[in-house]
């Protein structure tokens, strides 16, 4: 059985359970000897004690863990699931090598049988396993533990979330497009649909919330948990330190063709992102606003601007 320790996250209330490993072991003690008495003092018929054992090299190997905790639907962390290490993975499961070298991108080691485990199984209140990991996108799926945490405490907040895609495995993530390193195949990424808020508040909840990257797409919202350290249930111990990543870089560049005007769209690797344009007139007075890869502004304008996935805007005058 696992033993873990759960952090104190947004949301959740159960406390911080510290392991053994702040424990001083002290060693054996010394005889205990009058000041000054040596064992050449001591009468012969009365031997030494006997020298206290030496400690052991090494504490004894614990024991595999064998399976996951999730907040669950009472909010206890005693839904438990079991995890498989298969000595022989299907297809669909060549992860890349760990990009630049950093621990959060090694390969999981240990994985949730998504043909045994119920998908019905609640990893939070508001979440059941289908909604995040299912057979079709691979038999064996990786559900952070921590990701969950965050995800419910976004809905906790925001009210209903609908989860287009979580864990997805390598092949499928090919399949749809994602990138060589997508999130989604570490299991702490999440695309999202907001159902009763604005995708301008989901982003900031999901910014509240710790995320390591947001994307805003025109279809939905990625966010993902990439700067926390991968739970070594799925991963296993790191002898390396777990860098960072740098995040991708966004950039873009709006052009004009024959009065249709569009952008390029650099750093985001899952669809295209959300273009939100405004047009204004000369005095400085919003004509109208548009959402859509491309726009023709009304013949009065005089400028035009476009935000780019929340995170840049370009402007544009107009003749």
């Amino acid at each position: 059985m696992r033993t873990f320790s759960i952090l104190l996250l947004a949301g959740c209330s159960t406390p911080y359970v510290p392991d053994n490993s702040d424990i001083d072991i002290q060693p054996g003690t010394a005889l205990d000897r009058t000041e000054g008495e040596s064992e050449q003092d001591l009468p012969p018929d009365d031997p030494p004690d006997d020298p206290p054992d030496d400690p052991p090299d090494d504490d004894p190997p614990s024991d595999p863990i064998d399976e996951v905790c999730y907040l669950g639907q009472n909010r206890s962390y005693a839904t438990c699931l079991p995890v498989v290490s298969p000595a022989s993975m299907p297809s669909g499961y060549n992860y890349p090598a760990p990009l630049s070298g950093s621990a959060q991108y090694r390969a999981p080691v240990a994985y949730l049988d998504l043909t045994v485990v119920a998908g019905s199984t609640k990893l939070g209140p508001n979440f059941a396993l289908s909604e995040i990991a299912s057979p079709v996108k691979g038999r064996y799926g990786v559900v952070q533990p921590h990701a969950i945490d965050r995800l419910q405490a976004m809905r906790d907040v925001l009210g209903a979330i609908s989860v287009n895609s979580g864990y997805r495995n390598v092949d499928y993530n090919a399949g749809v497009g994602g990138a060589t390193y997508s999130r989604h195949m570490y299991g702490d990424a999440f695309d999202l649909d907001p159902v009763s808020v604005s995708l301008e508040r989901l982003n900031t909840e999901c910014a509240t919330q710790g995320a390591g990257y947001i994307g805003v797409y025109a279809t939905h919202m990625h966010c993902d948990w990439r700067d926390d350290a991968v739970d070594t249930v799925f991963y296993g111990p790191s002898a390396r330190a777990a860098w960072l990543d740098p995040l991708p870089l966004h950039d873009a560049v709006l052009f004009d063709v024959d009065g249709e005007l569009g952008t390029t769209a650099d750093g985001w690797d899952e669809g295209e992102p959300l273009r939100e344009w405004s047009a204004w007139d000369a005095d400085g007075y919003l004509l109208e606003q548009h959402v859509g890869d491309t726009y023709e502004p009304p013949d009065d304008a005089a400028e035009v601007r476009v935000r780019i996935g929340m995170v840049l805007t370009r402007t544009m005058s107009l003749p």
